[in-house]
């Protein structure tokens, strides 16, 4: 993985620089995709390559992110286990030795609980249906059938009274896909001579 903190090109701060919104930063990433699109000395392959480039490089980023999120997240549980058993620890040491309140110059005091037991009512359900038969149940509006029904000539009827159904426009800006080759070492064994 490549240092995220690494010189990126133009093009890279650029797309980056997207997130913000901003008119002048579009007009920036802009002007740098017309500048590598432009340029007279490089072929369409190379072009494409440099546009790609900072897609892939993008994607690395964000992967490396995730990966890092997911370790971040075991360590906070880790960590979290591991305050919650030395409490534990420690009240029992306390309790142990007959000090139920400790006082702290740069904390007020650690107070020591015993551990306890208490009774707690958990549902278990023997008969489902029985209970649904006398009335234990609560009821939701389908509001997929009603879509269905609306949009059904056959049902439609029925519905149209107490629902209708509104045709929002959803732009969908334009966009790119990026298109990996495949290396010929990934779809082919390698063959080794006898």
């Amino acid at each position: 993985m490549q240092n995220l903190t690494t010189q990126s090109s133009q093009l890279e701060q650029d797309l980056i620089a997207l997130h913000s919104g901003t008119t002048q930063s579009k007009e920036w990433f802009n002007q740098s995709v017309m500048n590598i699109l432009k340029a007279p000395t490089q072929s369409s392959f190379a072009k494409a390559d440099r546009i790609a480039e900072v897609f892939t490089s993008i994607d690395v980023k964000i992967d490396y992110i995730k990966e890092q999120q997911k370790l971040l997240a075991s360590l906070k549980k880790q960590l979290e286990l591991a305050k919650t058993y030395a409490k534990v620890e420690v009240s029992n040491s306390l309790v142990s030795l007959g000090v139920l309140k400790l006082e702290g110059l740069a904390i007020s005091s650690i107070t020591a609980t015993k551990a306890t037991d208490k009774s707690v009512a958990r549902l278990e359900i023997l008969d489902e249906d029985e209970l649904l038969n006398r009335g234990f149940f609560k009821v939701e509006l389908d509001k997929e059938a009603i879509e269905k029904a609306l949009l059904s000539a056959d049902q439609r009827d029925e519905v149209a009274e107490f629902a209708d159904m509104t045709i929002e426009l959803v732009h969908k800006p334009a966009t790119i896909r990026i298109n990996k080759r495949k290396t010929i070492a990934q779809d082919e064994p390698t063959q080794i001579a006898a």
